[in-house]
């Protein structure tokens, strides 16, 4: 059992760019994520720095197998350090709760406790919320949250220890669609959350997200390689097994082999 602060592996959040040296934005787009993370931080703004920490979660996410522990590591360092420039951030807090999240799928149990991970990513979430009420990511981070509590600690322990519910987690990420409609990785990931939750009772659900989210027609990279794992699970919805889900979702989610 792992507790994560928010499921949403990924670029999740889509930054402003004015201060984003447009290099940057070109080697993220490629699939450069670390020469695009490199350059935004030499720009050095709280903006640019958020968008840093982004394009390290998107190395971590996009490698073999399992999540870059020490890529999420350090996009919390640099997602921290643009909070720390500007604590209105919306930005910052968002990619700060997605690498908490994610690094909690590839510690123990005990040290993400221990960190409080999920109460350090539901106070950034609920932040960003507080700065852009409206912003799809922060609303899916939010949504993904509450499920993965959910999931985790089953529905009792999630509504009494993190006030954490299925019925919020739905809501939030729901009206996160609705925001952004055509948005790939948003289906996607809403579609594993959902997915994880309770295979069976979401299938169909899912199925029609991810057949939705095929309409988003960007090609960079990230969306790229969102698209084939998407397609895959896309596949496997129309006569897989409900263990056969629940373990490509977990792969896909990033938990370890073993786990």
């Amino acid at each position: 059992m792992k507790w994560c602060a928010a499921v949403l592996p990924i670029l999740l959040a889509s930054a402003a760019h004015a201060e984003i040296p447009l290099p940057a934005r070109k080697a993220f787009l490629a699939g450069d994520f670390v020469n695009a993370a490199n350059i935004a931080e030499g720009e050095g703004s709280a903006e640019a720095l958020a968008f840093a920490a982004r394009a390290r979660i998107a190395d971590a996410v996009t490698r073999d197998r399992t999540l870059c522990k020490p890529c999420l590591t350090t996009a919390e360092t640099i997602a921290q350090r643009a909070i720390d420039q500007n604590p209105n951030s919306a930005e910052g807090y968002i990619q700060l709760a997605i690498a908490l999240g994610l690094r909690g799928r590839v510690i123990p149990l005990l040290d993400a406790k221990g960190e409080r991970l999920p109460e350090r990513g539901r106070d950034a979430i609920s932040k960003a919320l507080e700065l852009v009420p409206q912003n799809p990511w922060a609303l899916a981070a939010r949504g993904a949250w509450n499920l993965e509590i959910v999931k985790r600690a089953g529905p009792i322990l999630a509504e009494v220890a993190y006030g954490a519910s299925r019925t919020e987690g739905l809501k939030y990420f729901r009206e996160a669609l609705a925001t952004d409609s055509g948005n790939l990785l948003l289906h996607y990931h809403f579609a594993l959350s959902i997915l994880a939750l309770d295979a069976d009772d979401f299938r169909i659900e899912a199925a029609t997200a991810l057949e939705e989210g095929f309409k988003d027609s960007r090609s960079d990279a990230l969306t790229k390689f969102t698209r084939k794992r998407a397609v895959e699970l896309k596949e496997l919805l129309k006569s897989g097994s409900a263990q056969e889900i629940e373990a490509l979702v977990r792969r896909f989610q990033g938990y370890r082999p073993e786990d």
